[in-house]
């Protein structure tokens, strides 16, 4: 099954209040502006799609099986652009880069979403999870970054696993300190190059094809939070860590 039609109906109801609590965008107010989510065919991307979109966003969304998109596509147009890409090699992710730059000619927001589901491979192990994740968040963020000509990108990794092994602390940890030793040597890499690199975390986010709609709400407004200029100045470097309560991460009929 498709990740499925009960995560993403739990989102139909509007993700964020205004962008972040408070109003500090509306619909439109973004007009032509572009945010490029990779990694996004699961309960998080369909959510920030949706989010994006509604507060006037352009997106593009990247995944092996973006047709998981297609309800969007239906209401938004052309203001979606889903790509197949393989994370996993340098050609197809340049690939997308340079089809979402033919496309629009530019880029102001990328989410990288380190996501994985039991079902998708035999269970790894923690570092070998923590490396695969920051490979392709390495890939895909380079690859995005080389495009840049003086304008600034704002760059949110998400580290999301629904693996049932990881919910021992020590093997969280090894994923937590991966993210956050990576997110701080990028954001000192490109510190100069325009990009604002930051991350979430987020722990006990298991069972993704039952969780409530205000899990993954306060993961929408994390992220926009990081990406929004306005409200985060030059803030880089940084990791959010989001500790779901087990007893919240179900949803209860």
């Amino acid at each position: 099954m498709k990740p499925g039609s009960k995560t993403h109906n739990a989102c139909r109801t509007p993700p964020t209040e205004g962008f972040i609590e408070g109003g500090q965008t509306a619909a439109g107010s973004h007009a032509g502006k572009v945010c490029v989510l990779v990694g996004a065919s699961n309960p998080v991307g369909f959510c920030l799609a949706q989010s994006f979109l509604e507060t006037g966003y352009r997106v593009a969304v990247g995944d092996l099986d973006p047709s998981d998109f297609s309800s969007l596509t239906a209401v938004s147009g052309t203001n979606l652009f889903p790509v197949k890409v393989n994370l996993n090699r340098d050609v197809y992710v340049n690939s997308m880069v340079d089809q979402v730059y033919l496309r629009w000619s530019r880029v102001d927001i990328l989410v990288n979403i380190a996501f994985r589901r039991r079902e998708c491979a035999d269970p790894l192990s923690a570092a070998d999870l923590g490396l695969d994740a920051v490979s392709n968040l390495i890939r895909v963020t380079s690859a995005f970054g080389s495009r840049l000509q003086g304008e600034e990108l704002a760059v949110v990794n998400i580290a999301w696993f629904d693996e049932q092994s990881l919910l021992e602390a020590d093997r969280e940890a090894v994923l937590q300190a991966a993210l956050r030793t990576m997110t701080s040597a990028m954001a000192k890499k490109y510190f100069d190059s325009g990009l604002r690199i930051n991350a979430v975390h987020t722990r006990n986010a298991r069972s993704t094809s039952y969780v409530q709609s205000e899990t993954l709400r306060t993961l929408v407004q994390a992220v926009q939070f990081l990406a929004n200029p306005e409200l985060s100045g030059k803030l880089t470097g940084n990791v959010l860590h989001i500790d779901l309560k087990p007893d919240d991460s179900l949803f209860r009929g």
